[in-house]
């Protein structure tokens, strides 16, 4: 499996979710979850010990397969966002489509499933030709010359594209190499320092109106309170279990609101 031929079919396969999903950014960036929601039930709920950013589970719901995503909040947004990413990736079947338009036999590996996902995920976030021109115009902006560079000159540049596309560091890091922008041997490099390189990211993330290593701690499933207020109408409705649910969730109550007003929606064939 060459990376280069997978990643030129991804790019078609983008093109066609593009189109179908209405997705006009070329930076997504925390967007993917409204698209990740018009797919399928996604929910929100941070785990602080948990290692995992998210998954995908299949569930039947009154006789149809449906589709599950979870998102761990507590984790900072940039990693939800690629998390979102790569699970819309699997929702999407992008592997198994990849597999089939290169006619390769079988069906591939998990890793190979994994790892055809990810690239589908950073090609989706952080577009190559976008991604060249964010690297290329954050080196003149910083007066850094191409060549020897220093470390904290790079990882400065990295956090500034963390932040243009709402990224993980690591992304970023791997996407040097993807778009040819770092050769394979410097990326190795950044990776044998890491601890540094992100105790640098982490000061210059400091610094920026940013809140990329931050976890927003959401506690909600798409759909929660409308699906809520449905079944509060219904007479054999479980009190004690929607009050569990609404706890669990922090879900407020709505405050009454009884005036009304009129409001005129003119010819919707003008807009």
């Amino acid at each position: 499996m060459e990376r280069k031929v997978v990643v030129k079919t991804i790019q078609k396969i983008i093109t066609d979710i593009n189109e179908k999903c209405i997705i006009k950014n070329t930076a997504i960036r925390d967007n993917i979850f409204g698209i990740l929601e018009n797919e399928c039930t996604v929910i929100y709920y941070p785990l602080e010990n948990e290692k995992n950013r998210g998954f995908h589970i299949k569930k039947i719901v009154k006789n149809k397969l449906e589709d599950f995503i979870y998102i761990n909040t507590a984790k900072p947004i940039a990693e939800q966002i690629f998390a979102a990413a790569h699970e819309f990736g699997h929702i999407w079947e992008v592997a198994e489509k990849v597999w089939n338009i290169l006619g390769y036999e079988g069906k591939p590996t998990e890793e190979e499933e994994e790892d055809i996902t990810d690239w589908f995920a950073a090609e989706l976030l952080m577009p190559t030709d976008e991604f060249k021109k964010s690297f290329f115009a954050h080196m003149n902006e910083l007066g850094i010359n191409a060549g020897k560079v220093k470390l904290d000159e790079i990882v400065r540049v990295i956090v500034l594209q963390m932040n243009d596309f709402m990224v993980p560091y690591e992304a970023v890091r791997r996407r040097l190499v993807e778009t040819d922008i770092m050769k394979k041997d410097a990326a190795d490099y950044l990776l044998s320092k890491q601890e540094e390189s992100l105790k640098l990211a982490a000061i210059f993330i400091k610094d920026s109106n940013s809140y990329l290593g931050k976890g927003t701690g959401v506690k909600t499933i798409s759909g929660i309170r409308t699906l809520i207020e449905n079944v509060e109408g219904q007479k054999n409705a479980d009190s004690y279990l929607l009050n569990k649910i609404k706890k669990e969730f922090d879900i407020a109550n709505m405050p009454i609101t009884e005036e009304s007003f009129e409001i005129h929606i003119g010819d919707r064939s003008d807009a």
